[in-house]
């Protein structure tokens, strides 16, 4: 009876170690499978961290290159600034002529005329200088010297003032 007693001992034993077996074959599969899962997530947020520094080194070769730019626009800006504070108030140092007799009395104008089209003998613009008690009359004595609306843009008469040399 003491053999049958130990045989069932040992036998209730091995099923224990078994199932024990199973369930931590089980166990540890588990482990293995999220082991596994951690892992890939890991190399995703390291390919995320690697594309993240790629992306902040590009943005930061763009913001160099915008202020370069920037850069040479405020020079550029500045630079025309310059021209128009040094130009300032000066009118344009080639004029033509459209009074035959000399006047001596009046004060001098200066009158832009503008070629609109292909009808006109030149092209761009001719600066008109005159003298006329009126800046309207300039304007009046240029426009019967080009009559025609549609070819020429007459502007306004501005005050010449020469300069000193």
């Amino acid at each position: 009876m003491m053999v049958l007693l130990w045989s069932l001992i040992a036998t209730s034993a091995l099923a224990v170690g078994l199932l024990g077996e199973r369930y931590l074959r089980i166990h540890a599969n588990r482990l293995s499978e999220k082991l596994t899962a951690l892992v890939e997530r890991l190399d995703v947020y390291a390919n995320y961290g690697k594309l993240a520094a790629l992306r902040r080194i590009e943005s930061e070769e763009t913001v160099a290159k915008l202020r370069e730019q920037v850069a040479a626009a405020e020079a550029e800006v500045k630079a025309m600034q310059a021209d128009a504070d040094s130009n300032d108030g000066t009118a344009p140092m080639v004029f033509h002529c459209a009074d035959r007799v000399p006047r001596s009395e009046g004060p001098l104008w200066y009158v832009a005329v503008e070629a609109k089209d292909g009808t006109a003998p030149w092209t761009g613009v001719k600066h008109y200088a005159l003298v006329a008690d009126t800046p309207d009359e300039a304007r009046k004595r240029i426009q019967e010297r080009h009559p025609s609306p549609a070819g020429f843009a007459i502007g306004p008469a501005l005050p010449l003032i020469l300069p000193d040399r």
